[in-house]
């Protein structure tokens, strides 16, 4: 693990032990399905391409704190690299806060934040893991005591390593092989994502 992102998972686990939580807190679980993309990687020739969008996983487990929630988020997102014949999969880890402003008896809009850490699982990336942090918001509409519907759209950002990179192959309409490697240090992607709320 990178010394770097070492002290930062030890902090957040610490963090989390710590957070006083009402005895009676409700829990929300929360799988969600969605759509993700961003995310840009560069060749040896300059050309930039894009991390496919694709469907994504996450679920996220909450108790209630205040006027809002506390919890832990993850998902999981496969993809490939356009034009190029490389896989990959990234994995987020957040600890994650929001606030609920009830708009209605039955629906409420909510804003949080999330920090943690990331992980891409590819042939071409040496260190795969990597500081995260999020945005998120959405809507719940709560059609049963024990049940909700869930809309949201997140921001994630993400620390790659840009100075490893890795052989791949592009199109036949282009040369047979190259490199590639991420664009910059810092990685965007945005998800959009419907879910289902358990309490209990």
């Amino acid at each position: 693990m990178d010394n770097k992102v070492r002290p930062f998972l030890v902090t957040l686990i610490i963090l989390v032990l710590l957070t006083p939580l009402p005895v009676s807190s409700a829990v929300y679980l929360t799988p969600w399905f969605g759509y993700t993309g961003g995310g840009k990687v560069i060749a040896q020739n300059e050309q930039v391409y894009d991390l496919e969008g694709s469907e994504s996983y996450a679920i996220t487990g909450e108790v209630d704190l205040d006027q809002g929630r506390v919890g832990l988020f993850y998902s999981n997102q496969k993809t490939k690299v356009d034009s190029i014949n490389v896989d990959s999969s990234i994995h987020y880890l957040q600890f994650q806060s929001s606030i609920y402003y009830p708009t209605e008896e039955t629906v409420s809009f909510y804003l949080g934040v999330g920090l943690g850490a990331s992980y891409i699982n590819a042939d071409w990336v040496d260190d795969g893991l990597g500081f995260s942090t999020s945005i998120f918001g959405g809507l719940e509409y709560r059609f049963h005591e024990n049940m909700a519907l869930n809309t949201q759209l997140r921001w994630l950002g993400t620390v790659v390593d840009s100075d490893t990179s890795g052989i791949c192959n592009l199109s036949a309409s282009e040369s047979d092989s190259c490199i590639i490697k991420f664009k910059t240090d810092w990685m965007n992607q945005f998800s959009a994502n419907l879910g289902l709320t358990w309490n209990f």
